[in-house]
């Protein structure tokens, strides 16, 4: 049986640590293969109760998210996403806290590790010498990064970078074992139908509020 493959995933949040308050406030999910190549992309803003922090990086306004799902509503999609894949994302440590940290305030606990991969970390063996911000290694690879600190822009560049790094393993067996892990353990499933996502383009046509600005 072929292993679903790998989910790359990207956070917009309204601060750098869970453990201070800071939540998320969009998620993107990226599908590729086993070869890297993309398969199916995904996105939506989260409504939450507190500041979204610095909208002058992530153009995220409150209004924005007034009509958004909760990270309990996106729940049973993301966690359907991510199941029996390999999570990937770049600066992967700082993802998976607030996934970690989300799913925990509705209640949802790892039935196991959580499989995943750092793209930020590879880049020490694949682009050894350069520095590692996601940025820099797109330009120097040539992927387009226009509109960064969007999740989904972000999260699509990280999935093209992981498959740069498959292009040129002489040997991936590492990536395999890590495949056929996370095949083998997927996520327990929430059972609940939870809401459909709510991307940044429907927030900017949505009639029910004005339009903002932060929006580029």
């Amino acid at each position: 049986m072929t292993p679903p493959g790998f989910a790359t995933i990207d956070f917009e949040t309204s601060g750098l640590a869970p453990s201070r308050g800071a939540r998320a406030l969009e998620i993107a999910v990226v599908h590729s293969d086993a070869d890297g190549v993309v398969t199916g992309r995904w996105d939506t803003l989260i409504r939450g109760d507190g500041p979204v922090g610095r909208s002058d990086i992530h153009r995220i306004s409150r209004s924005a998210l007034a009509h958004a799902p909760t990270f309990a509503e996106i729940a049973p999609l993301l966690l359907e996403l991510l199941r029996g894949r390999v999570v990937v994302a770049h600066n992967a440590g700082f993802d998976i806290r607030f996934l970690v940290a989300e799913l925990d305030l509705i209640g949802y606990r790892f039935t196991s590790p959580l499989v995943s991969l750092c793209t930020q970390r590879l880049a020490r063996t694949y682009l050894p010498g350069m520095r590692r911000s996601l940025s820099h290694l797109c330009e120097v690879i040539g992927i387009d990064l226009d509109g960064a600190h969007r999740a989904s822009v972000d999260a699509f560049a990280t999935a093209q970078l992981l498959e740069c790094y498959l292009a040129n393993s002489a040997d991936r067996s590492g990536f395999s074992e890590l495949l056929e892990r996370a095949a083998a353990a997927p996520l327990v499933p929430l059972a609940t139908a939870g809401r459909a996502w709510y991307p940044r383009e429907l927030a900017r046509d949505d009639s029910r509020w004005p339009a903002f600005a932060e929006y580029p």
